[in-house]
């Protein structure tokens, strides 16, 4: 089979297309044929070297794909062959962008009614992190007002639905007004560019003085330290990275001050460590999706060949909510053109 494969972590990155052998499923493993792949910004780290864990080499990167079921091995009772599912690996090495990838049938889930190949590789860790975050780590409540920082980016367009499908006032941030705008489009209520607006000011100013109730914060750095000066009292902020490249340190008497709750969200954590509470509330997650009150959005499509260029776009910020690469184009029929 075609792979992109990487064979030492370094940056910059070394990773190119060869021919690899087909991994077969073990007991309770599921083997997909891939129709697409859902490119993130922590790749980029983990091709490097700089993530907090690295898979061994050769690495076949992407955890979240799409796919057919092409054989099941001993053991496995909820997929069949011929069955259309996305996936994920915990391991960070599930092989998406490879023409052939196995992963534990626990974590291959049909694609809802509805849903193409192309929008099914789209949604399995970014809308996880946030449903996670918002749902289950920061109880978003209806009609509280969330701040979204880095609204553009995978997780935050995703937050940006999940919240909106809470009921909740949503305020996105970023640092481009063009793409601002097509997530306002997509359900943001308002919108603060970062670039040339205070965030301490347009959110008192959108809350009547108030401050926002729940701050999503996949950047970190100054944008945290920022969120502590216009938060409501009780308020909750949500860490879920830091694609600035600098964490912050939280000032404890702030915290006591305003009652401020900073919470981390790990959403692969949340699954391997909470007794199957977190597998349950990705079921709730997909049911979401089944109904209709979830929708993955793809920004932008590549083809296999241009997953470097992918990866370029992400790290550039050249794209809004989910990067997906088709792996297999006779899979993905008009999704994939």
């Amino acid at each position: 089979m075609k792979a992109w494969v990487c064979r030492e972590y370094r940056d910059p990155y070394d990773m190119a297309i060869e021919e690899m052998p087909e991994p077969s499923p073990g007991p309770g493993e599921v083997q997909l044929r891939v129709a697409a792949a859902g490119l993130a910004f922590g790749e980029t780290l983990v091709l490097k070297g700089a993530y907090q864990k690295t898979p061994p080499l050769p690495y076949i990167p992407v955890s979240e794909m799409s796919g057919l079921v092409a054989a099941v091995g001993e053991g496995v009772s909820r997929v069949r062959v011929g069955d259309r599912v996305s996936a994920f690996s915990f391991e960070l090495a599930g092989g998406g962008l490879g023409e052939v990838a196995t992963l534990p049938e626990t974590y291959v889930f049909p694609v809802p009614a509805g849903m193409g190949l192309v929008e099914a590789a789209a949604y399995p860790m970014n809308f996880w992190t946030a449903w996670n975050a918002l749902v289950d780590r920061g109880a978003l409540r209806r009609d509280e007002t969330l701040v979204v920082h880095g609204a553009t980016g995978g997780v935050g367009v995703a937050a940006v639905s999940v919240g909106k499908a809470l009921g909740a006032r949503v305020i996105a941030t970023g640092s481009d007004d063009a793409r601002l705008a097509q997530v306002q489009a997509l359900g943001a209520d308002h919108a603060i560019n970062l670039r040339d607006q205070d965030l301490r000011e347009a959110v008192k100013a959108l809350t009547d003085g108030r401050g926002a109730d729940v701050f999503v914060d996949p950047v970190g750095g100054a944008v945290f330290e920022q969120s502590l000066r216009c938060i409501a009292p009780g308020g909750r902020v949500l860490t879920v990275g830091f694609t600035s490249g600098e964490w912050a340190v939280a000032r404890t008497n702030v915290l006591l001050v305003k009652m401020i709750s900073v919470i981390g969200v790990e959403a692969r954590l949340a699954i391997e460590t909470t007794g199957g509470q977190g597998l349950a509330s990705f079921q709730r997650m997909l049911d979401a999706f089944a109904e209709g009150r979830l929708r993955p959005h793809v920004g932008r499509v590549y083809p296999f060949e241009a997953a470097l260029q992918g990866y370029a776009d992400i790290l550039a910020r050249r794209h809004i909510g989910k990067s997906v690469l088709v792996v297999d184009p006779t899979l993905c029929g008009a999704e994939g053109a």
